[in-house]
């Protein structure tokens, strides 16, 4: 009998430590030498989950099986080989048309009627036991999450930490003392106004602002889009989200609300009207276009005193030529559309009743603080 083994670990901590592959390889050689059958091959899939049988090791041993020069493949335990009974069918599937027969160590699979029985339920078993470990798994972090816990590693400027408290080991998060203060420091420069995300990154990059540690990616630099995704991080004024449900965290706020919900607005206002920081700010830039080509105009300050706008599609040689516009006379022409807008009566008279109303409610709220 030509067979080959098949071996899996499912988490790289376990394959870089080196547990499970060396036992399940011992039980699988003791099983060959009492059959005094042929080892002509080994697979090891090492940090592969069972859940997909996208298994690189798996993949070449079915290829080589395949070849119909393998009689068995042999396993420690089946849910070695697949975790759901849809890739367990799959796979017998494709050994049982090349001849090849599935032995398991630990399980007693018989080639008859019965033996089929008995794997299929072990096939069933392994299939429940992910399920429910998942679910478990799922079920603990979400308590963990509604009881403040982070689910996940602390972003930037917190550190997970493990305290051993009467022989327990409970894991918290606190404040980075390095890099919080980098982190706050990013979400005062941008609810200022005066900074871009990308000129925020390059002030931050100088100043050794850099992600938490990871064995992939150890303390990779902030890109621009990083810096956007920490400004919109909630977990920073003390909330935790779990599956899109926000929680009171247990951890240590490192911005207040306000200062959070000022950069928010400042994010969608430049997210809008499509704003950049320049050199030379101007409250249309952004907001115009040119009628010829529809690319946006930016603005300039020649010689340190002529105001322009000037079409971008120019810089990219778009084949059009619209004119350099001053500025002044953009501005009239601006100011003369916005007085020519006139809304209905009905859409006036219900915005002056709204506005009357968060007007109300917003006193209403100030007494309530006074008050306090």
């Amino acid at each position: 009998m030509r067979c080959v083994i098949y071996l899996r670990v499912s988490t790289r901590e376990q394959a870089e430590g080196g547990f499970s592959i060396p036992a399940q390889r011992e039980a699988c050689l003791k099983l060959i030498k009492e059959k005094d059958w042929s080892l002509v091959d080994e697979y090891a899939d090492r940090g592969e989950s069972a859940r997909s049988t996208a298994r690189p090791q798996l993949q070449e041993m079915l290829s080589r099986v395949t070849q119909k020069d393998v009689d068995a493949v042999i396993v420690h335990k089946i849910d070695r080989l697949a975790r759901n009974m849809e890739d367990h069918v799959a796979i017998k599937a494709v050994l049982t048309r090349s001849g090849a027969q599935l032995v398991s160590v630990v399980e007693n699979i018989e080639d008859s009627a019965s033996g089929r029985f008995v794997e299929g339920i072990h096939a069933l078993m392994a299939e429940f036991y992910s399920a429910n470990l998942s679910s478990e798994v799922k079920k603990g972090l979400l308590q963990k999450a509604k009881s403040g816990g982070m689910v996940t590693r602390a972003p930037v400027g917190y550190k997970n930490v493990r305290d051993t408290i009467e022989g327990k080991s409970i894991a918290r998060v606190i404040l980075d003392e390095d890099m919080a203060p980098l982190v706050k420091e990013c979400f005062e420069l941008y609810s200022s106004g005066n900074y871009s995300l990308a000129e925020i990154q390059r002030l931050m990059a100088k100043k050794g602002l850099k992600n938490n540690f990871s064995k992939k990616r150890p303390y990779p630099e902030f890109c621009k889009s990083s810096i956007a995704s920490l400004l919109q991080n909630k977990f920073y004024m003390g909330v935790v989200t779990y599956r899109n449900v926000e929680y009171p965290g247990l951890h240590e706020a490192l911005v207040e609300p306000s200062l959070f919900n000022r950069v928010q607005q400042t994010l969608r206002s430049r997210d809008q009207a499509g704003e950049r920081k320049r050199k030379h700010p101007h409250y249309l830039k952004g907001s115009i276009y040119c009628a010829e080509c529809g690319s946006r105009l930016s603005y300039l300050i020649a010689k340190g005193t002529y105001a322009y706008f000037y079409c971008l599609g120019q810089k990219r040689h778009n084949g059009y030529s619209q004119k350099y516009l001053d500025a002044i006379e953009v501005e009239k022409k601006v100011e003369k559309l916005y007085k020519d807008i006139q809304l209905p009566p009905a859409t006036v008279k219900k915005l002056k009743k709204q506005l009357e109303e968060d007007i109300v409610i917003s006193r209403r709220h100030q007494s309530y603080k006074e008050r306090d």
